[in-house]
């Protein structure tokens, strides 16, 4: 947190409001961000019981006053000193709604790793928002800077895909983006508590991808990296059978046509054979193949 607040103090941009919405169970924060008091305009908002995320990033929201927002986590700061200014310089076309920069992260060791630069998908989100599905290369929060007039909020049931969904909506509500390929932000690069959680809790991942193939609907199907991906879903995480669906937290009712459809081919291959990277893009794409010709029948 103080890394982040010295980097804000550190900007030549200075018309900063900072809303803190503190989720710790001590005082540790409060008295951290004391040394910023006279510094930075800083608002302070304990909660007690802690609302845990992303409803505590909702919270920050609602409680921001400007008509520019970024929602920055504490472990995340401004790599420029002309981080914010460079951003706020983007929305003098009106037109533009939200800004992010290169997705670039710095691990415990200083190094700089930048997380997804795929430009294919950066030119093409507007697109096809879908694709963000395949490889999130907007980022956290932290490394996106939106007006105010987006009262889009995180949907508070997620927790893995909370940002690939966000991003997901606001794009297919016709909010419009620039992207900033340079290294504005760095995104603290180390396993938090809601990644370890959620790798420790794999059936969490599951369920909340089928969650997003009942947004996306049967229609996004028919774009193969989609098909595919969820094709894989089901191949990595050794579904074989509508027992290990519920094993994993999902209700067989849940499951979208389309995704059964992919089940009933993957069972009749040893998942041995499955696993064979050339093998299960043939198979993909012969029940891709199938499953378009069955929904043109009607």
């Amino acid at each position: 947190m103080v890394r982040c607040l010295n980097s804000i103090l550190q900007q030549n941009y200075k018309n900063v409001e900072i809303i803190i919405s503190d989720d710790s169970p001590n005082e540790d924060i409060k008295h951290a961000t004391k040394q910023f008091d006279e510094q930075l305009n800083i608002r302070y908002f304990p909660n007690h019981p802690a609302l845990g995320s992303p409803k505590n990033w909702n919270n920050a929201l609602s409680k921001a006053e400007g008509e520019l927002v970024v929602l920055m986590h504490q472990d995340d700061w401004y790599h420029s000193k002309h981080a914010l200014s460079t951003y706020v310089d983007a929305f003098k076309d009106e037109a533009i709604d939200f800004v992010f920069c290169q997705n670039t992260a710095i691990d415990e060791n200083g190094n700089k790793i930048i997380l997804q630069a795929i430009p294919s998908l950066l030119e093409n989100l507007t697109q096809k928002p879908n694709h963000l599905l395949l490889a999130q290369v907007i980022g956290p929060p932290s490394n996106t800077m939106l007006r105010k007039r987006i009262t889009t909020r995180y949907d508070e049931n997620y927790i893995w895909l909370v940002d690939v969904d966000y991003y997901h909506r606001i794009l297919k509500e016709g909010y419009k983006y620039i992207y900033l390929p340079k290294h504005l932000v760095s995104i603290g690069l180390h396993e938090d508590q809601t990644t370890v959680f959620c790798r420790t809790n794999s059936d969490i991942i599951f369920k909340e991808n089928i969650w997003f193939a009942q947004k996306l609907g049967d229609c996004a199907f028919n774009d193969i990296k989609i098909y595919d991906y969820y094709w894989r879903l089901l191949r990595n995480y050794n579904i074989r059978t509508t027992k290990d669906i519920e094993a994993n937290n999902v209700q067989l009712n849940d499951i979208p046509a389309v995704i059964l459809q992919m089940l009933r081919r993957q069972i009749r291959v040893p998942l041995r054979i499955l696993k064979i990277g050339p093998v299960s893009k043939f198979l993909m794409s012969l029940s891709y193949l199938s499953w378009k010709k069955a929904a043109k029948k009607g």
